[in-house]
């Protein structure tokens, strides 16, 4: 994950029954041109942005671009674009994943 965007856990939540389980809610904030590409999920999430222009793909899939208001999925896969699609505005978005307590929602390669 490039070092200025930043990930703040907003909220956990035990999930009502599925012991061991929690949601997860962040705010992720991309300043102007950062790009994440190339991690990974382990599972699926679903989004919100708050404002700007995310431009996301999913191992093969095309590139999609989601701005301000629109909702959005990430899959359990691999991240291959994930970028803010602006060179001048930064771009925010909520995300909620659904894992097992202690592990990762999010993987990024060995360097």
């Amino acid at each position: 994950m490039a070092l200025e965007i930043t990930r703040e856990l907003l909220q956990t939540a035990a999930v009502e029954g599925m012991p061991g389980w929690e949601t997860r809610l962040f705010l992720i904030t991309y300043p102007a041109g950062a790009d994440s590409s190339g991690h990974s999920h382990p599972v699926p999430g679903v989004g919100y942005v708050l404002e700007g222009t995310m431009v996301t793909a999913f191992d093969g899939d095309a590139e999609e671009i989601f701005r301000g208001g629109q909702s959005f999925q990430d899959k359990a896969s691999l991240h291959r674009v994930s970028r803010n699609g602006s060179a001048t505005e930064p771009m925010r978005f909520l995300i909620a994943y659904t894992v097992r307590v202690g592990e990762p929602n999010t993987t990024w390669p060995d360097k």
